[in-house]
């Protein structure tokens, strides 16, 4: 399980908090561990993951079963998760049916705190961490239990059916991941050309 002070040190590595720092530290404060269970409040920290492949300027979005739109990976934490890293690289990894990533961001590219509508039991608001991924566009994904479909875009041509705030927020995702990437690149990547 993570640990609250695991948690709230990652919330605070993000460069990007998209104005939610604040909603993050209320969150914590008010609800403590039960913030990062699913069980413990409608309220509560998720963990998701955008893939990009920088040299083919591409995402990978996953076409949401429950939420009928195109986007990243994600999803609630698990006990066994060590980290939000930890959880979102999972999630990643269970939503696209890769194998692998080249490399997963070491910090959160951006916070997001959003309302949810719809059969999504009793939650109501998930607090986002979202971190990056990234995966040649040769590897190729498999639909989960969880997805309509999980495909490849360039990031000229998104699907019109994307998450509404993903609309604005994806290409500012995209180019904090992949400026991220170039700045961290593990030896034997090279960065976007």
């Amino acid at each position: 399980m993570i640990a609250l002070d695991t948690a709230r040190a990652e919330v605070a590595e993000s460069r990007s908090t998209g104005g939610f720092a604040a909603a993050f530290a209320q969150l914590f404060a008010a609800a403590g561990p039960a913030a990062l269970i699913r069980e413990g409040t409608a309220e509560h920290v998720t963990a998701s993951c955008l893939v990009v492949d920088p040299a083919a300027e591409a995402v990978l979005l996953n076409h949401h079963r429950r939420a009928g739109r195109w986007m990243q990976f994600g999803g609630h934490l698990e006990s066994a998760d060590s980290s939000l890293r930890a959880a979102a690289t999972r999630e990643a990894a269970e939503e696209s049916g890769l194998s692998s990533f080249a490399w997963v961001s070491p910090a959160p590219i951006d916070l997001h705190v959003h309302d949810l509508a719809g059969d999504f039991g009793t939650c109501r608001r998930h607090f986002d961490v979202v971190f990056a991924a990234v995966a040649p566009v040769s590897q190729l994904p498999a639909v989960s239990a969880e997805s309509l479909d999980v495909a490849w875009f360039p990031l000229a041509q998104l699907p019109e059916a994307l998450m509404p705030d993903l609309v604005v927020r994806l290409p500012q995702l995209y180019s904090a991941a992949v400026e991220q990437f170039d700045r961290a690149a593990p030896e034997g990547l090279s960065p976007r050309r």
